[in-house]
């Protein structure tokens, strides 16, 4: 069991640490990691002229980097961590491809940038800075550890552009997070105060006339083995036969009055089941919102995920269905939106999630749903190939 927990452990972080010596701190460690994608669309409708007609617009294979990260870890003293992540992503990507996401001419920004401090050693860790509320799993969980299509899905999408505004899911705030492991059962929890400043829930960039905090939470309970050794806020979804656990789990978030809404609610649910070799989750969200004329409407994301992990000389062939279904209200952002996707394909793991090829076809039904800044896309279909590269 305690080899089974350091594996887990090590599996956490997308970035495969060196540690090195650095006067004040106790350790070090930096890492990077990158997805390069070459994905076929096809079949995509886009509002070209803003007028809201959709046409076509032609078939084409996007190459570029999905996700390229550089991080670094430290420990300043035994109960002190912390964590900062630079990225540079979608470089290369065309807005017509089927994946999400705004392309990036070169960009760089910080991902993350938190502080822990270990209160407790297990009931109370606390973390400041710059990360993801702890909500949803999709929304949780690094791109490099999910296990489906060429993206992660874009259940965390909906979930993130009605909480918090940005694509990547980050804002800043304060979270106290625990982790209890009993015998053959673990309990977690996080509960977060954040300070929101994205127009799209406070109206205004960096500040507006009314002001809210979003409170967020997730409290999860495992039967079996548990996900982690000590409370972090990192997860995955494929132990490589390593874990034999089922992990049901319970998310909320509110926020009260801003320059958009009268009051902003999330609540949903999401379950990860690892037996062996088989890997399976889902998850499900409810968007709630009462606009500034009073009137209320609710959009909801689920999906499902199963994939099986075949052992091959060493290495592990994973094959993954995935589905997701987003509806949205005639009063929602998303205006009416419907959103259906299917992904069936194949993971070869050369190195756990460390280095990965994947082959997938994805299909994309769905009514003029958008990405965040890309206007009104009707996403194609797409078969794509990629390579990931965590060092």
């Amino acid at each position: 069991m305690r080899r089974l927990l350091l594996l887990m452990l090590a599996a956490q972080t997308p970035a495969a640490a060196q540690a090195i010596q650095t006067p004040g701190l106790q350790e070090l460690r930096f890492g990077a990691g990158i997805q390069f994608t070459g994905i076929y669309t096809y079949r995509t409708y886009a509002d070209l002229d803003g007028n809201g007609t959709l046409e076509p617009v032609d078939n084409r294979f996007d190459l570029g980097a999905r996700r390229a990260r550089f991080t670094l870890n430290g420990r300043i003293r035994e109960d002190l961590d912390f964590r900062i992540i630079f990225y540079y992503d979608n470089i290369g990507r065309d807005r017509f491809t089927g994946t999400r996401g705004t392309p990036n001419e070169g960009n760089v920004g910080i991902w993350d940038a938190f502080w822990s401090w270990r209160a407790h050693p297990s009931w109370a860790r606390v973390t400041i800075g710059y990360f993801r509320p702890q909500i949803g799993r999709e929304h949780i969980a690094s791109g490099f550890q999910t296990n489906s299509s060429m993206d992660k899905l874009p259940t965390q999408i909906y979930l993130r552009s009605h909480v918090i505004g940005r694509p990547n899911g980050r804002e800043t705030g304060i979270n106290l997070g625990g982790l209890y492991l009993g015998r053959g059962w673990s309990f977690n929890y996080n509960a977060g105060f954040f300070d929101t400043s994205h127009e799209k829930v406070t109206g205004q960039a960096y500040g507006a006339a009314r002001w809210s905090p979003l409170w967020a939470a997730r409290a999860a309970l495992t039967l079996g083995d548990p996900e982690m050794n000590q409370s972090g806020l990192d997860y995955q979804i494929n132990y490589f036969g390593r874990r034999r656990g089922l992990t049901g789990a319970f998310n909320y978030s509110h926020q009260g009055r801003t320059n958009v809404f009268q009051s902003n609610e999330l609540a949903g649910f999401d379950l990860l089941a690892n037996y062996r070799n088989l890997n399976f989750d889902a998850e499900c969200e409810w968007m709630k919102r009462r606009r500034p004329d009073g009137a209320r409407y609710t959009d909801r994301v689920w999906h499902l995920r199963a994939g099986y992990n075949l052992p091959a000389r060493g290495t592990w062939l994973e094959p993954v269905l995935a589905v997701m279904h987003f509806t949205g209200s005639p009063l929602s952002p998303w205006a009416d939106g419907r959103d259906r996707l299917l992904d069936a394909g194949l993971n070869w793991y050369v190195r756990q999630t460390r280095i990965k090829f994947n082959l997938h076809y994805t299909r994309q039904r769905g009514r003029a749903v958008s990405g965040y800044d890309d206007g009104k896309i009707r996403r194609g279909d797409m078969v794509g190939l990629g390579i990931q590269l965590v060092y």
